[in-house]
């Protein structure tokens, strides 16, 4: 979990992420986004936009089992929806969740 949370943090601190609905949208419309995250107690309706979202843009969503407190914790912003804009750090953060024994995503 560290390490998911820490690869997180340094999304944030290298730009390399977007967050909040719109603005995630937008950016996956651009070809921006390589991942798509979002928190455990993101409400019904936005759940299913996010899903939406990743089917129609075929971006990867992963539904991550920590809540938007966690998420602030790590980024510094409270936030449900989150775009990661680097395949590099996006596929470092895929694989670092298949490595952990308890997956942080559902």
């Amino acid at each position: 979990m560290n390490r998911f949370l820490s690869t997180l943090s340094l999304c944030m601190r290298a730009r390399r992420l977007a967050f909040g609905y719109e603005t995630v949208k937008a950016a996956v419309k651009a070809g921006k986004v390589s991942l798509l995250l979002s928190a455990s107690d993101l409400s019904e309706k936005s759940a299913k936009e996010v899903e939406f979202l990743s089917r129609s843009s075929g971006v990867p969503h992963l539904r991550l089992a920590l809540s938007m407190e966690d998420i602030a914790h790590a980024i510094g912003k409270k936030t449900g929806i989150i775009g990661i804009t680097d395949p590099g750090l996006a596929a470092a953060l895929t694989r670092t969740d298949h490595e952990t024994e308890d997956h942080l995503c559902r």
